[in-house]
């Protein structure tokens, strides 16, 4: 069970931003349209939880995703 703080740590922001990797490997795939955009939705999500924590996701080139931190 996780404990509920003012800000999310690093290490949980980067767990979750590894996720990303299994939406992208659905573009592979045969998708219907209304799950296409609930897919779509829950990446969204998941991408604004890193950013509202003060963090970008870049990908690399050997498909690696890694967090910056935002700069002012």
């Amino acid at each position: 069970m996780s404990k509920l703080t003012d800000k999310t740590e690093y290490g949980a922001l980067f767990q979750i931003a590894q996720a990303l990797h299994f939406f992208e490997n659905l573009s592979d795939m045969s998708v219907s349209a209304g799950d296409a955009v609930r897919i779509r939705h829950a990446e969204n999500i998941i991408k604004d939880v890193i950013t509202q924590n003060g963090y970008e996701f870049v990908h690399s080139n050997d498909r690696e995703i890694y967090l910056t931190k935002d700069r002012p």
